[in-house]
């Protein structure tokens, strides 16, 4: 198993969805997968910002967020080469899995975010 960081899924007996976001040897860090797809694009009130999300116009804010992350999933479950899905469990028979704590997300920025240990 080698899950690819940013763009496998992984999906819990609940029905939650993690990504990666740090892996080490046999040691892998997951985020809740809304949660990280929320850090990809910054909110600019200009024109620009307008025209590409104006069918969410009065729409929650989420929306946008769970509408990025349902396209994932639909593309990982197909496994067409767009992300892969796996089983929360079977990932964790093949790694030492850790989570980031969803509030302390925000420290770590999408861009070259690596995730320290230490500082947690």
């Amino acid at each position: 198993m080698n899950i690819e960081l940013y763009k496998d899924l992984i999906k819990d007996e609940r029905g939650n969805y993690y990504v990666a976001v740090h892996k080490e040897d046999n040691e892998l860090t997951l985020v809740n997968a809304m949660l990280e797809r929320s850090y990809q694009d910054l909110l600019e009130f200009n024109e620009a910002f307008k025209k590409k999300y104006a069918e969410y116009e009065h729409q929650f804010i989420g929306k946008v967020v769970m509408d990025k992350l349902r396209h994932d999933v639909v593309f990982a479950s197909n496994e067409d080469g767009h992300g892969r899905m796996y089983n929360l469990a079977a990932v964790a028979g093949d790694y030492k899995v850790t989570f980031i704590d969803m509030i302390e997300f925000y420290r770590n920025p999408r861009v070259g975010r690596s995730y320290d240990h230490d500082s947690h």
